[in-house]
């Protein structure tokens, strides 16, 4: 018995590094749909205020900003994450009459 001190150990050192790849993953994934839905919501504003005829860039923060102009105004904010690896995108709509 005293000869397989530490064998559980051993043999669990090897998975550490893939466990820790699968954790990390999982918390980009977390952190990347975080800043998807405050996205959505960036551009929520900035098609509001580019209806009103503010500057919606005031309220896209580092996102690029585009703007699709008529009745209908269309933002399109687009921004990396996870360190470029992952483009994400958000389009809002309103209607630049007021109703």
């Amino acid at each position: 018995m005293r000869g397989e001190l530490g064998t559980v150990t051993a043999e669990l050192a090897p998975a550490a590094p893939a466990v820790l790849a699968v954790v990390a993953v999982a918390i980009a994934g977390v952190m990347a749909g975080a800043q998807q839905v405050a996205l959505e919501a960036a551009a929520g504003d900035a098609a509001r205020a580019a209806a009103r005829g503010d500057d919606p860039a005031a309220y896209a923060g580092s996102a690029a900003v585009h703007v699709e102009g008529g009745v209908i105004v269309c933002v399109v904010l687009e921004e990396t994450a996870l360190h470029g690896a992952l483009v994400l995108r958000a389009r809002s709509c309103a209607d630049a009459r007021g109703w």
